[in-house]
């Protein structure tokens, strides 16, 4: 396995066990509660959180370059600049709306009224300065984004093998020549340069079709498979009541100013809950998704640490280790979502050029003729 593909592939699986323990810590405050007043605390916190109006989470490793190097040392292709680059992680999620986000649960509602709809933004960052990424959605249908393109060539090269660093020679050309494209395609120069950018995606969904349809015997989109509402609506129902069957919550004392609720799960036991209550909904899951796939999770028990400062769902701690089925991971190595009320409402960016999908077009097209020309 490439330094690359190990790094996707842990990235991965951190992203989903954060998933997990989220959806585990929100739901599971209906559970059978060993301290009572812990799994009362719980619930109230979460009710205060969907009152705000704006929430940032932000999700990283609670460690230094050196504890995760110790927890993955050894692993296949894990080298000291992953370990680097994993303890600089900060993925933040910010969401704002004009009312409650407890408010803003029926998707029905807010296509109706998108002046009322919850503002979306996302930042990566990598601990180098600048952000990586950033991504800001609003509630009015307009997307922004902006891309530190030279930090991510950077992170290639601290991160790829030698034939990756091949590739990227290529981009670094076409990097080099997109300087000497003519003004009127700046909105593609100003993407490239890592300044904002204001995208319509209904234009370039549009676009999308219009290059399928122009393509070989009009070849059509490939169709996405999806659940629909009510399955989807089913499905979470089913995890919701088996973790609340199942989960236990105690009260674990303080830290660092915040109550800590401790939320313990037994994996197989909820597992094989959920298996049961999904299997007459079998046939509407995708291709290669089965019930009793659940039946092979491992019989343990998986904790999650909830902080509750001043009455407010604050941060939820989880040790990766607990989901390592194998031995990648060697020691604790715990990643911590925080939540911050009150966030600053998502807005707009200063600035941003229009991204035109025919000006992309029409600069690949020329970038491409002028390396045929050489």
């Amino acid at each position: 396995m490439s330094t690359e593909e190990y790094v996707i592939n842990a990235t991965r699986k951190g992203i989903a066990a954060f998933g997990c323990a989220a959806f585990i810590a929100t739901t599971a405050a209906c559970g059978t509660a060993g301290d009572l007043s812990a799994g009362a605390r719980l619930q109230r916190a979460l009710d205060r959180l969907g009152e705000q109006k704006a929430v940032t989470v932000s999700v990283g490793f609670d460690g230094s370059e050196q504890r995760i190097w110790s927890a993955l040392k050894g692993s296949d292709g894990f080298t000291r600049a992953d370990a680097r680059m994993l303890a600089g992680l900060d993925v933040s999620l910010s969401v704002s709306a004009a009312r409650p986000l407890k408010d803003l649960k029926d998707g029905k509602d807010v296509k109706d009224d998108k002046a009322k709809g919850a503002s979306v933004a996302l930042r990566v960052s990598f601990g180098r300065g600048e952000d990586l990424m950033e991504m800001r959605s609003l509630s009015d249908g307009k997307t922004y984004l902006r891309v530190d393109v030279q930090q991510f060539l950077s992170l290639a090269d601290d991160l790829g093998s030698a034939q990756s660093k091949d590739g990227m020679k290529g981009f670094r050309t076409f990097l080099d020549a997109a300087d000497d494209l003519p003004s009127s395609y700046r909105s593609v120069k100003d993407a490239l340069g890592g300044k904002w950018i204001s995208v319509d995606p209904a234009a370039f969904k549009e676009f999308s079709r219009s290059m399928a349809a122009a393509g070989p015997a009009g070849s059509p989109l490939p169709d996405t498979p999806e659940l629909d509402a009510g399955t989807q609506e089913r499905i979470t129902k089913a995890l919701r009541r088996a973790l609340e069957r199942n989960a236990k919550i105690t009260d674990a004392g303080t830290k660092d100013g915040a109550d800590i609720v401790k939320v313990t799960v037994p994996a197989g036991k909820t597992a094989d809950a959920l298996a049961d209550a999904l299997e007459p909904l079998a046939d509407k899951l995708p291709d290669g998704v089965s019930p009793s796939d659940l039946k092979d999770v491992p019989d343990k028990d998986v904790t999650v640490d909830v902080a509750v400062k001043d009455g407010t769902l604050s941060a939820i701690s989880l040790d990766l280790d607990q989901f390592d089925s194998g031995d990648e991971i060697h020691g604790a190595l715990p990643l911590t979502v925080g939540f911050a009320p009150d966030a600053a409402p998502v807005a707009a960016p200063a600035g941003a050029t229009p991204l035109d999908p025919q000006d992309v077009m029409g600069a690949m097209m020329q970038l491409m003729m002028g390396g045929m020309d050489e």
